[in-house]
């Protein structure tokens, strides 16, 4: 049929990869003592040559063979044919047919999670689950930004179920889908706050020694805080924080993910609030850093800019936010100068560093630990030469669109050059891979020295200076 220019005929044309993808979740919970039966259905039009091909969980956040998690997968509208790759599903039907994905996601551990918590596991237990997008989302292959439809279906009686998906972004993607946290079960709280005319959603579950609502404030003035930097408006958010089991009462344990439409956390119930607060600034600031910057390498080689800047950006962000003070600052700093200076993985190649990054611990922080340190070095070399302060350069990234395929780290050091040239070469050299930190003694300005102890740097605060340090500290550069 040859396409005529009308609407209707227009959109007989399409190709079938121009539907949306549609994604519903059903919870199933036989009895209350039960774990529940979590059902995910895709409903989609299949290629045009008669051939479909979808990926399944595979390699996430340090596990592979996450397809074995899903079972009893059944296809309406074709069948299923050999793949040779365990984390591919081939379907032949007729060329563009509409096609019915229906498959039960299970959970191989039967314990709750506990301290050594792995988010790529999907958490099913009886009266709740915690499930991360990439370990239970089919996504059609090459097509990661084909337009994407969510939504709940089945929920049982006296059940809440909740997503960022529920308040999805503007052009959803399957991709979008795929890097999602979805929480639920019998007991959880939520609770909502409005930050810049947006809703910011909260679930809590479990017991902790801090109310949800002082949790909730704070994430909302770090939010505020973030955006008003950034100069960016607000947008609606979803923070989910599940429990862990610590048998032994001795771990302490939290982390967190920034997922679609929101962040997830997980955390021992003996972690303090305050602990709470540079994770939250951290996750959130992965608005821009790995997000709305712009093409984003997944691999270790980029860290030192979406999260070591992120991490420098989140320790602004509480001192702009008075949650934290120099002091607080300073103790930040100088843990994490400590942390960095006695690092295993100073011994470690680039390479090795990514390809330990999901394995080793030392090798995971220690591209977060240098990027902080790389972002305070030209800072503050900004700050000297009178030139406007990083996150003046930050935010101007945060208010343009990126060039077309340039990454995040190409990009600022694309701008930066224009402002200070050379600077970001003389921070990394300060900052090297395979070598300990050297940092010059006039770093913080009048704010304090830099002096060696016990072979590792510490910034050694100028007393009753406490003006000129929150001056150095200010993201305009003057104190808040």
């Amino acid at each position: 049929m040859r396409c005529l220019l009308a609407t209707a005929l227009l959109l007989a044309c399409a190709p079938a990869s121009a539907a949306p993808v549609d994604y519903r979740v059903d919870i199933v919970a036989p009895r209350a003592t039960s774990a529940p039966l979590v059902i995910i259905t895709v409903n989609m039009r299949g290629d045009r040559d008669g051939t479909t091909e979808l990926d399944l969980p595979n390699e996430w956040a340090g596990r592979d063979q996450l397809w074995r998690n899903l079972s009893d997968v059944r296809v309406r509208g074709g069948a299923p044919v050999h793949s040779e790759k365990p984390e591919l599903l081939r379907i032949r039907h007729r060329p563009g047919a509409r096609l019915t994905i229906r498959y039960r996601v299970t959970d191989p551990d039967p314990k709750p999670p506990g301290p050594g918590y792995e988010k790529a596991i999907p958490v099913i237990e009886p009266g709740w689950f915690y499930l991360h997008g990439e370990g239970v989302f089919m996504v059609p292959t090459g097509g990661e930004n084909r337009a994407a439809r969510f939504r709940w279906g089945q929920v049982p009686r006296g059940w809440q179920a909740i997503s960022g998906l529920d308040a999805p972004p503007p052009a959803l993607t399957a991709n979008q889908v795929a890097s999602s946290a979805l929480f639920g079960g019998t007991d959880l709280r939520l609770i909502e706050r409005n930050v810049g005319g947006q809703t910011v959603r909260f679930a809590f579950r479990g017991t902790w020694g801090f109310a949800d609502a002082d949790l909730a404030d704070r994430t909302a003035r770090i939010i505020a805080t973030e955006n008003a930097l950034m100069g960016n408006s607000a947008r609606p958010y979803f923070i989910p924080l599940a429990p862990l089991t610590n048998p032994t009462g001795k771990a302490r344990s939290y982390g967190g993910t920034g997922r679609t439409g929101g962040f997830a956390l997980a955390a021992t119930s003996n972690v303090p609030i305050n602990a709470f607060a540079r994770l939250l600034a951290h996750e959130y600031g992965h608005r821009w850093f790995g997000g709305q910057f712009g093409p984003f390498e997944d691999g270790a080689r980029d860290y030192w800019f979406t999260e070591g800047f992120n991490d420098w950006f989140a320790a602004q962000t509480l001192v702009e936010s008075g949650l934290w003070g120099v002091a607080e600052w300073t103790a930040n700093a100088n843990a994490l100068l400590k942390q960095h200076s006695r690092s295993s993985a100073l011994k470690l190649t680039a390479v090795q560093l990514d390809e330990q990054f999901w394995t080793d611990n030392a090798a995971m922080q220690f591209s977060y630990d240098r990027g902080f340190l790389i972002a305070l070095v030209i800072d503050s070399a900004l700050r000297d030469a009178g030139k406007p302060p990083l996150a003046t350069i930050i935010q101007s990234m945060a208010q343009s669109a990126p060039p077309p395929g340039l990454r995040e780290p190409e990009w600022f050091s694309a701008k930066l050059e224009t402002v200070l040239p050379g600077a970001l070469a003389r921070a990394q050299a300060m900052i090297p891979i395979g070598g300990p930190p050297v940092l010059p003694p006039a770093l913080m300005g009048g704010c304090g020295q830099i002096a060696m102890l016990d072979g590792v740097p510490q910034i050694i605060p100028v007393a009753g200076n406490d003006k000129a340090c929150k001056a150095r500290l200010a993201a305009a550069g003057q104190a808040p």
